[in-house]
């Protein structure tokens, strides 16, 4: 995680376990949006496309850090995807990279 200057509250992170597309789905592009939902309780948080597609979740620091902005109820957090990163041997989706909008 990399937090952000106070001009541009947030931090920087990955997702892991990236979804497959479904036939017909779009793919991810540098500066889609994306909301984080909680998932299982909180044990882990999801990023969604605006378009209703499951991009992948937080690994676990990130999602820890992000425990008390979700359980305050102040609504999803939103985000950006900031990069596209292709995998080593090209084995399954690109990383992700998103940045995380912390503060309104």
């Amino acid at each position: 995680m990399h937090a952000e200057s106070a001009a541009d509250p947030g931090m920087l992170t990955y997702l892991t376990d990236g979804a497959d597309l479904a036939p017909g789905q779009a793919a991810p592009r540098v500066g889609d949006p994306i909301e984080l939902r909680p998932r299982r309780g909180g044990a882990e948080i999801e990023a969604w496309s605006a378009g209703g597609q499951r991009l992948g979740r937080l690994p676990p620091a990130e999602r820890a850090a992000l425990d008390g902005l979700l359980a305050e109820g102040a609504g999803p957090l939103r985000g950006r995807i900031i990069a596209l990163v292709p995998r080593p041997h090209r084995i399954g989706p690109e990383r992700i990279h998103i940045h995380v909008t912390t503060a309104g």
